[in-house]
């Protein structure tokens, strides 16, 4: 059943499916042909490629020691679907980083940093065991899993184009866009000494250039920030230094936004006390802390000349920025705020693989709601305020992953999508209308478990939201993963294909439009089997 908004309290979960939604699979495959329910539906304009990138393996060969006790840890699987028109071919393959490619010929998991502890101290690292890690961490070797999200950059053509897998770290790794065969670490020069980056880059307005930044030290002298501009024909290691500056606390950034002339930083008092680094055995969310009695700080640089000014406002934490935009002399920033623990302890296997039956109400952003920042340099204050919750939706406000149309990038818009939790599976997306609010929506399928959409404009669309969404949602009744495409405007499934492989829960997407291939090169579709009937083909042989 498909609800427009679930209004009535939530009393028992069932969870159908939600185990095997966390399957590992580390099977590589090319080019899959996948059927449409109805691809009558499917417009002729869907082209290009939509890539994933998320955790797939924990461990190796059944090997129990040292397995990640964290999902966000899990090793990185790219899978990938090729659309033109009506068809679409489907592709997965491991991410192989060096330190994969070393744990997967071990069996056991090399040397190297962790986001959560392991689950016993028997597993721990051994001094020398850490000695090698702070090795690789000068190396910046130490984390090569780049498993949250992705990137382009270099020139708007799938033969030249840099295709990346991007983390907080500031090593990524690239992948070949057709195949997704891993081509190498992307490493930046080494001096300064690059100590971050950032997983959510940001596409400059009105050009094909990228903008991000780096925690950088020198020999001497605190970190500071310094901010990148990528244009076309830079590399990765060439990038222009936009500016720099140094920030007051050390804050765990995810992302930024920029508009038409800025770029905009929020530092939360919520970072990581990296001088535990080697007694927490470089495992990092265990040095998750929070700055009582700090503010949050607010740096904007201007773009075109590196200047930055400062603000301050309320403490808070947000992964994930929506957008941002110019009124007037004013600034405005929507972000998604969700408490800081939750990078260790939402997604530690303990707490999500074991939902509770009985709900708690208890949403990812544990009450906290969208939030709207309005920065006034004129008076050196930040305002913030929420939205209305007009339709009465429990989801509707409380979300994290925010798309937009990339159209709207930076300048004044009205429709964010997200993805909204409570209680872990019951999992629903949203449209969120900053404008009117009544024109707010909610999708919502019991026991289908629902993740980050992504915005695909209509060729000479006029309307923000005239265009497709697609996602990826895991049928919990038949577990199976399906590829779903929504209509922007109506908010309403347009057509669903159910995958031959399933896609394990995934943080992020990225839509490469340039990513074009013929439709001569697909093969014709055949309709995969549900589980059911995977299984019962299985007890016949």
């Amino acid at each position: 059943m498909v609800w427009a908004a679930l209004l009535l309290p939530l009393v028992t979960c069932d969870n159908v499916g939600w185990k095997s939604y966390f399957t590992e699979d580390s099977s590589e495959f090319h080019d899959l042909p996948l059927a449409w329910e109805d691809g009558t539906r499917v417009p002729d304009w869907l082209g290009g490629t939509y890539v994933r990138n998320g955790p797939a393996v924990l461990g190796f060969d059944g090997n129990p020691r040292r397995r990640f006790t964290s999902w966000l840890d899990g090793w990185a699987k790219l899978h990938s679907f090729k659309f033109a028109g009506d068809k679409v071919v489907y592709s997965g393959k491991m991410l192989e980083s060096p330190n994969y490619v070393a744990s997967a010929a071990r069996g056991e998991l090399v040397p190297s940093a962790t986001l959560n502890k392991f689950a016993t101290e028997e597993e721990e690292w051994s001094w020398l065991e850490k000695m090698e890690i702070a090795y690789k961490s000068a190396a910046l070797t130490a984390f090569d899993n780049n498993n949250p999200a992705l990137w382009r950059i270099g020139p708007n053509n799938k033969e030249e184009g840099i295709y990346l897998g991007v983390t907080d770290g500031p090593t990524p790794i690239r992948f070949n866009i057709s195949s997704l065969a891993t081509a190498g670490m992307e490493y930046p020069a080494m001096w300064p000494f690059p100590m971050t980056g950032c997983a959510h880059w940001m596409r400059e307005l009105g050009t094909d250039n990228s903008i991000n930044f780096r925690m950088m030290k020198g020999l001497s002298g605190p970190p500071y920030l310094e901010v990148h501009r990528y244009r076309p024909e830079d590399t990765y290691q060439t990038p222009q230094v936009i500016g720099s500056f140094v920030p007051k606390k050390k804050s765990m950034i995810h992302s930024f936004s920029i508009t038409k002339n800025f770029a905009i930083f929020f530092f939360y008092p919520a970072g990581v006390d990296g001088k535990r680094i080697f007694e927490a055995a470089f495992h990092i969310f265990e040095l998750l802390e929070w700055m009582e009695g700090e503010q949050t700080d607010v740096y904007v640089m201007d773009l075109r000349t590196g200047e930055v000014q400062e603000f301050e406002t309320e403490p808070t934490y947000s992964a994930h920025h929506a957008n941002a935009y110019e009124d007037g002399e004013e600034l405005v920033v929507d972000l998604c705020p969700t408490p800081y623990i939750n990078m260790r302890d939402y997604l530690s296997l303990e707490n999500q693989l074991n939902p509770p039956e009985l709900s708690r109400g208890v949403a990812t952003t544990a009450g906290q709601e969208f939030t709207r920042y309005r920065i006034a340099p004129a008076t050196a204050t930040v305002t913030s305020h929420s939205f209305p919750n007009t339709i009465d939706s429990r989801f509707i406000n409380s979300f994290d992953f925010p798309t937009i149309n990339e159209g709207y990038r930076g300048v004044r818009y009205c429709v964010v999508y997200g993805w909204s939790a409570i209680d872990y599976s019951r999992q629903a997306l949203v449209k969120k209308n900053v404008c009117d609010s009544t024109k707010d929506q909610v999708y919502y399928v019991e026991n289908h478990y629902t993740s980050e959409m992504h915005f695909l404009p209509r060729p000479g669309g006029a309307a923000e939201d005239d265009g497709l969404l697609v996602t990826i949602v895991y049928d919990g009744p038949k577990e199976q993963s399906y590829l779903l495409l929504l209509d922007a405007s109506t908010f309403q499934p347009l057509d669903r294909a159910y995958l031959p492989h399933n896609i394990p829960w995934s943080a992020h997407g990225m839509y490469f439009p340039e990513a074009q291939f013929p439709p001569t090169d697909f093969p014709e579709a055949r309709r995969p089997r549900a589980a059911e009937e995977r299984k019962t083909m299985k007890g016949e042989l």
